[in-house]
């Protein structure tokens, strides 16, 4: 399979998890702020994650399917880290932990596909500022 398309299924694949997470974040969030941020958040995953679709499938591919035992496996995660604490910071915290798994992902598989063509690359790169600049928003719910 060619560098472009394995690219952008990494792209669709980080931009479907961070949606799935802040989804499931939405239902445990109890500041009116802290909702606005991940509303945001969600829109740009989503924006993401429709362009990836499209480059894929002008590309020649199509976006994987996220399979169950991943999406149970988040699920749980999520309701056992928010079981105890759904304050702001704590949200804020797993928040800032799952994009930077998220700027992670996305740093490997630019310099593993370094022969993608610059449109996929340039939509991966965005997905890394956009993580970015989540995590630095982010950073003004923690408290101690």
């Amino acid at each position: 399979m060619n560098e472009t398309i394995q690219l952008l299924q990494d792209v669709v694949r980080n931009a479907r998890t961070g949606r799935d997470a802040v989804e499931q974040l939405l239902n445990k969030a109890e500041g009116g702020r802290m909702r606005e941020e991940l509303n945001k958040e969600k829109a740009e995953y989503l924006q993401t994650q429709k362009a990836g679709e499209k480059a894929l499938a002008d590309a020649g591919g199509h976006a994987e399917p996220t399979g169950p035992m991943a999406r149970a496996g988040m699920w749980v995660g999520l309701e056992m880290e928010t079981l105890a604490d759904r304050s702001d910071a704590h949200i804020a915290e797993i928040v800032i932990q799952g994009a930077t798994m998220g700027v992670i992902e996305m740093t490997k598989a630019l310099n593993t596909y370094d022969a993608a063509d610059p449109g996929a690359r340039g939509l991966a790169s965005q997905f890394v500022v956009h993580q970015n600049e989540a995590i630095d928003r982010q950073k003004g719910f923690l408290e101690n």
